[in-house]
């Protein structure tokens, strides 16, 4: 299994079923080292699904959507990074809060108390990048 201590966030179905993909769409989505380890353990090459940028690993966009992305579809769904799981829940680092992105056209199924209660593993989430960040100064 992928996480530790970190939950998903179930939107029962409803977002595979939509299948908008608009989160996969010119994503900036961060990985942390595991999320990386996690994704080379499937097969895949570290350099074909990620990109450095100001310190930070991304996943990569190809033709402006996922690197993962084909019909619409995540091909590693059950292995996806954690940021992805925790989506359309987003930690803002200026206001140190979790918030919902307003990209998402489901974000009104879920209310401010489930917001809340992600608020502090985003939190660590968000530390856990910047630590990794650091490290690679």
């Amino acid at each position: 299994m992928y996480g530790d201590n970190m939950r998903t966030l179930q939107l029962g179905g409803i977002c595979t079923d939509f299948s908008c993909a608009k989160c996969c769409k010119d994503t900036k989505m961060m990985l942390s080292q595991k999320d990386i380890d996690e994704i080379t353990k499937l097969g895949y090459d570290k350099n074909d699904f990620c990109i450095l940028v100001d310190g930070f690993y991304q996943l990569k966009n190809i033709d402006d959507q996922c690197y993962f992305l084909q019909n619409n579809q995540c091909q590693i769904y059950s292995h996806r990074p954690q940021g992805c799981r925790y989506y359309p829940i987003i930690f803002d680092i200026e206001f140190n809060k979790a918030i919902l992105d307003d990209l998402c056209p489901l974000i009104g199924s879920i209310n401010e108390k489930t917001v809340s209660n992600f608020s502090n593993e985003l939190r660590k989430f968000a530390n856990k990048l910047l630590r990794e960040n650091k490290e690679r100064d």
